[in-house]
């Protein structure tokens, strides 16, 4: 055999050698290759116009309308933009933990069947579907949400009522091509009843900011609380000394019914003022030292087994008075320049606020409603007589009984 031939010989020896190494060495598992990738890649998060969060009992839908995120559950309501954004951005930041391997009958272990059309038996089993969409509805990425990956604790003898139990860190996910994976993230948020998506700026009013209070209604006293100045405490318009005195709890219950009030739901905007009681309601309205004034009308209860209430609310600005002795010079010009200034910021801000509440019937919880429903013999403590009860009244009744 000539050299040349023999070389030729060799080399492809060598080649055919290295290839049969090359294609039998392990292989990696796929799971492996894809651990720290992301789930939804190249998310593009600007072009998502709507969000369909779909579990067995509800669909819930959060778009855009009119420019601004709204619950499309809820009558267009605004939603709560900053819960969406963090979402879209967990959505499109979430990574590869594992890859679990799981059959179609095994992924109801994870809570991973699809909620669509699933039998009433294995309604428990279901995931929370999430669907990305644009703003033509097509779909941009889906995916399913099961249940959470429970960690023990670190101690897991411990008990009582200190024991720190297992606790959620992570997520049982299913891509749109079936594959189940584990991440890191809970997005337990991603899966929240319908009422924690509305925006949840409501009223917030110091009760020290707090000028005068009126409370008027149908067939019940009025009330009217004023402080004669800033950090005075309130008084009762038109209170009598054989009233009594002013219940000071009762007064600071309804001049902190503002502070950080929020609403429970939203009311269907079909519902007459008649359903709602809205045709003679409670009126509450609070003026603030810096002139913002605050009107509740408080309707009826939703039904006879719950004490929540219907709420309208309007907001509204009026130049605080200024004392007319007030000396004129350059000083007193400027700072009236500044008042003026944030006078006008005070107005346009309640103007904003309510161009947002005022289209609206909100319900609130009865324990939130309860201080703007306080009447006014409630607000006054009875004097006792003086001297305490009478004498009559804890005289013990003679002994009657026959002497022996």
């Amino acid at each position: 055999m000539k050299t040349r031939n023999l070389i030729l010989l060799v080399v492809l020896a060598g080649a055919l050698i290295g290839w049969a190494v090359w294609t039998l060495r392990p292989q990696p598992k796929p799971g492996i290759a894809l651990i720290g990738t992301k789930v939804l890649p190249n998310l593009p998060i600007n072009r998502v116009n709507k969000i369909v969060l779909i579990t067995t009992d509800n669909t819930l839908t959060l778009a855009k309308f009119k420019g601004i995120w709204t619950v499309a559950n809820r009558f267009n309501y605004p939603a709560a933009f900053d819960k969406i954004a963090d979402g879209l951005l967990q959505l499109s930041e979430m990574k590869v933990g594992q890859v679990i391997t799981a059959s179609e009958s095994q992924k109801g272990a994870f809570n991973l069947l699809n909620p669509v059309g699933i039998s009433p038996g294995r309604k428990e089993q279901a995931g929370t579907r999430v669907e990305l969409r644009d703003e033509n509805d097509g779909l941009i990425a889906t995916l399913l949400i099961g249940k959470p990956f429970m960690r023990a604790s670190p101690d897991g003898s411990m008990q009582g009522p200190l024991a720190f139990g297992n606790y959620p860190d992570g997520q049982y996910v299913q891509t749109a091509d079936g594959r189940v994976i584990l991440v890191g993230q809970t997005l337990d948020r991603l899966t929240d009843d319908v009422k924690n998506w509305l925006a949840n700026e409501f009223v917030n009013v110091a009760a020290n900011d707090i000028q005068n209070i009126t409370v008027t209604a149908p067939d019940r006293a009025p009330i009217n609380l004023v402080r004669s100045k800033n950090g005075e405490p309130f008084t009762l318009e038109g209170l009598k000394e054989e009233e009594g005195t002013l219940d000071t709890a009762k007064v600071n219950q309804i001049s902190g019914a503002l502070n950080i009030l929020g609403f429970d739901d939203i009311a269907a905007p079909t519902l007459s003022p008649k359903e709602t009681g809205l045709e003679h309601p409670v009126v509450f309205e609070a003026q603030t030292r810096q002139g913002q004034i605050y009107t509740l009308r408080i309707g009826n209860t939703l039904t006879n087994d719950t004490f929540d209430r219907y709420v309208q609310v309007a907001v509204a600005w009026k130049a605080p008075a200024e004392p007319d002795d007030r000396p004129q010079d350059a000083k007193t010009n400027t700072l009236d320049a500044a008042k003026a200034d944030e006078s006008a910021k005070r107005a346009d801000e309640a103007k904003v606020l309510n161009d947002r509440l005022v289209t609206w019937t909100f319900i609130l919880k009865s324990y939130r409603a309860e201080p703007f429903l306080i009447k006014r013999t409630e607000l006054i403590k009875k004097t006792e007589p003086p001297g305490g009860p009478k004498n009559d009244d804890r005289r013990q009744t003679p002994d009657t009984r026959p002497e022996d």
